[in-house]
């Protein structure tokens, strides 16, 4: 079986023994909009839970509006200007909005890696900033929530009287859908915040998982975040493997994001009659594995089909290298995931860019994992927690003497756009 999995820019083809190729998990066909730009000015105008976004802008003379940055496929070219233009038919100046670009803890976007996010009318017309989690200063504490993480949020968005966030709603490896309240909570949350809400205790329960909401304690806390710091109006989509969008959900930041994640359930999920012995997947291409450091949330989401003791192989092109120096010094301190459960897990011990160590070690102490990339250098695939290759083919051979030569295989090539479940 010839298959070609997302891979940076492009796709890598690789080929499987059909006789061991139990199951191809792939998102079920949801048609693409055929009119994207008139199905986002209709639900601006026809939104769920809440008025239409002119109605609340009239009386305002600025608002902001939040985009996620580089690494989310959010198509902000196509859903910036009918929202622009809403806001200024209603009466906002031009220079009265702000879009703010939800960083999180990654570094800014700017030059022409913004203009390819936002388009170049919107650079040149509009005042972009992008958050700074790192500096104090730039944020408002807004109190602390129910288990104590301090609710520190963007001041430009925390004083804005009119809020507007965007986003699109895939499976999330820890909050169970992306969209919605994350985009604030974490995109444009200080710090502290972040770190709060993506410590061991957090990450580790049982329900922090893909496509899980009801009692996921992630998702409760960044809910309760956004409460306090509140959310006007959303607009997110969903999209298929070709990035294209194939609904649109606007209005109240939890009722139509839910409506939207119930969508992409039905759009995503697929399953496997059993755990299998090893599972290819990918990361899903150009953003989403840009760097080692993004590349848990294609790796945690194949675990759910693979037998204990199985393998993971995962391709991730990594073309941006390894990630932030945070990540890379944590990687280094911590070599294997029984050292980083002794560290971090068992004292609930949180540092900068832990979430994404303590996936993977999840997902460790279940199943072995082979990463095979095109932009690490041999010093980093020594500190990454599963074994680094560039060779798909010496992994498989790898994972195949290890289970035998009959052993089931699950493929998922378009990894953390999938729920992938045993029936």
């Amino acid at each position: 079986m010839r298959l070609a999995l997302p891979f940076g820019r492009t796709t890598r083809e690789i080929e499987l023994p059909d006789a061991n190729v139990v199951k191809v998990l792939e998102a079920r066909h949801a048609a693409a909009v055929s009119d994207p730009p008139a199905a986002v000015s209709h639900a601006l105008a026809h939104p769920i839970a809440c008025p239409p976004l002119g109605e609340l802008a009239r009386g305002h003379d600025e608002a902001v509006v939040v985009v996620c940055d580089m690494t989310r496929p959010v198509p902000n070219r196509v859903l910036l200007p009918p929202i622009l233009r809403t806001l200024e038919d209603a009466g906002i100046p031009q220079e009265g909005i702000t879009i703010l670009v939800a960083t999180g803890l990654h570094r800014p976007n700017q030059g022409a890696e913004l203009e390819a996010m936002v388009g170049e009318t919107v650079v040149r017309g509009y005042r972009i900033v992008n958050h700074r989690a790192r500096v104090a200063a730039e944020q408002v504490h807004l109190g602390v929530t129910g288990r104590g993480t301090p609710i520190d949020i963007d001041a430009v968005y925390a004083r804005a009287p009119l809020k507007i966030t965007t986003g699109y709603i895939e499976p999330h490896l820890m909050a169970g859908f992306s969209g919605g309240r994350k985009v604030l909570a974490i995109g444009c949350g200080g710090e502290r915040l972040i770190r709060a809400a993506h410590s061991p205790a957090l990450v580790e329960h049982p329900n922090s998982i893909e496509g899980v909401i009801e009692d996921n304690v992630i998702h409760d806390e960044l809910t309760e975040i956004t409460r306090r710091a509140g959310m006007d109006f959303i607009v997110n989509v969903t999209l298929d493997r070709a990035r294209a969008i194939t609904g649109v959900f606007a209005g109240h930041f939890e009722t139509a994001w839910a409506r939207g994640c119930a969508f992409a359930s039905r759009a995503v999920r697929d399953t496997v009659p059993e755990p299998c012995d090893i599972v290819v997947t990918s990361c899903g291409g150009f953003p989403q594995d840009c760097t080692y450091y993004q590349s848990a949330k294609g790796f945690t989401g194949a675990m759910h089909v693979a037998k204990p003791g199985g393998t993971i192989l995962m391709l991730s092109a990594c073309d941006e290298g390894f990630g932030g120096a945070h990540f890379r010094d944590l990687c280094r301190a911590v070599p294997s995931h029984e050292q980083f459960t002794r560290d971090f897990v068992e004292g609930d011990r949180s540092a900068i860019d832990q979430w994404c160590i303590n996936n993977f070690t999840r997902a460790l102490r279940k199943c072995s994992g082979i990463l095979i990339d095109r932009g690490l250098t041999d010093e980093e695939r020594a500190i990454m927690l599963p074994q680094g290759a560039v060779s798909f083919e010496a992994a498989l051979e790898s994972a195949l003497a290890r289970h035998g030569r009959e052993a089931t295989i699950a493929v998922i090539p378009d990894g953390p756009n999938v729920l992938a479940q045993v029936e």
